[in-house]
């Protein structure tokens, strides 16, 4: 591998930012980290701010989306405590009014269906020849 700027010398090091391949005169160590130039460190700085930014409100949003799911649960087990709590003071009542709904909607039930009875032919020819092929195999 060599050096971009000088294709006759060997690189020594890869910058940090470009990933380029520089030779030891084009090589500048800053922070710890290799270079090929002053504008690579600046940019490289740049991108690694903007990263770490990224990664930040990525957390907070995290974070957030953890309370409100704790919230949601916490307002559910309460809906759900005052609820067996109402029940268990009114149970003989509620009970009472659960019997005479379903009493009301199976009376309901009953006419419709004796409604829809009346309302269509309950015997016709089609109705004999299909109950007839039924009966033959």
């Amino acid at each position: 591998m060599v050096c971009l700027k000088h294709p006759d010398r060997e690189a020594v090091a890869v910058c940090a930012a470009c990933r380029k391949p520089v030779c030891g005169e084009c090589l500048q160590n800053i922070d710890g980290a290799n270079y090929c130039s002053e504008e690579c460190y600046r940019r490289g700085t740049a991108s690694k701010a903007r990263a770490d930014g990224v990664i930040r409100r990525g957390k907070k949003s995290d974070a957030l989306l953890r309370r409100r799911i704790l919230i949601w649960f916490i307002i559910l087990l309460l809906l759900a405590g005052s609820g067996w709590f109402i029940y268990s003071k009114n149970q003989k009542k509620i009970d009472r009014k659960l019997r005479n709904v379903a009493k009301t909607v199976k009376k309901g039930a009953g006419k419709a269906i004796n409604a829809g009875k009346g309302a269509m032919p309950q015997d016709s020819k089609y109705k004999r020849e299909r109950e007839a092929m039924v009966d033959q195999q």
